[in-house]
């Protein structure tokens, strides 16, 4: 079966000391929503979730079953040679591979200095990504002028030099966007992990982006200085849909 992108986070709960400690891990809540927004607008997705793979082999197969045209890494400063060695795997794999998130979209130059990474989508991804499939499907393999036009894109010239397109306004509608595609990873296994660990279950939700104060380790982060709040009806509606399907304890609200 072949897909339109395959979302992949390269977080390894086994190879991540720190991780283990705390043993309260959440999901990549980032890729969910990419998720939906794609497959609302039709496109096919998969998503490869390595907290609890055993290491990079579980993404070989992954990228074996699924056979996408796109790989999109998401990455934060820790993870980044993780996210790397997953993008060479995409890059052998004939994958058009694309790296997001906070660490991508503060030092593109730092991804696309390795070969294997053809483009680093900074700022909020979902308009960006449907743009970047709809191309690719209408013309093949993407070039230099189509990735020239698509605002919130960085990548690398003919000459080696990296070329940052301006950033995309940001989704000013929160309530517009859909849940996040819970559906494609394994929720229970999370929440097995946090009731034998913890004594409880824990889910994450988002209800705002951006963040108006100026921090200096997160002042470009992905969503923008500009706080924006989903409804309280809205988030209050999906507050009841993982109390009533997963029988949760707790949410962690991570904006």
């Amino acid at each position: 079966m072949t897909i339109d992108i395959l979302l992949a986070n390269p977080l390894f709960l086994n190879q991540v000391e720190a991780e283990q400690e705390m043993m309260t891990p959440y999901f990549p809540l980032g890729l969910l929503y990419l998720a939906s927004y794609l497959r609302e607008r039709s496109f096919s997705v998969g998503i490869f979730d390595g907290t609890f793979a055993e290491g990079e082999a579980a993404f070989v197969e992954t990228l074996e079953a699924h056979q996408p045209r796109l790989v999109g890494l998401t990455s934060l400063q820790p993870t980044r040679e993780t996210a790397l060695s997953l993008a060479r795997l995409a890059h052998q794999f004939g994958a058009t591979v694309i790296l997001g998130g906070p660490d991508p979209t503060r030092y593109p130059e730092a991804y696309l200095v390795d070969p294997a990474v053809d483009i680093v989508v900074h700022h909020e991804g979902e308009a960006t990504l449907v743009e970047l499939l709809g191309l690719q499907g209408q013309n093949g393999p993407l070039t230099q002028a189509d990735l020239s036009a698509v605002r919130g894109l960085a990548y690398r010239d003919a000459a080696g030099e990296v070329v940052i397109t301006p950033p995309r306004p940001y989704i000013a509608d929160l309530d517009s966007l859909p849940e996040p595609a819970r559906d494609l990873i394994d929720v229970d296994r999370y929440l097995d992990v946090w009731r034998e660990e913890n004594g409880y279950a824990s889910l994450s939700i988002s209800v705002a982006r951006g963040c108006p104060y100026g921090c200096e380790w997160c002042q470009d982060a992905v969503h923008g200085p500009e706080l924006r709040l989903r409804s309280p009806e809205n988030v209050a509606a999906e507050m009841k849909v993982l109390k009533e399907t997963y029988q949760v304890d707790r949410l962690r609200v991570v904006d």
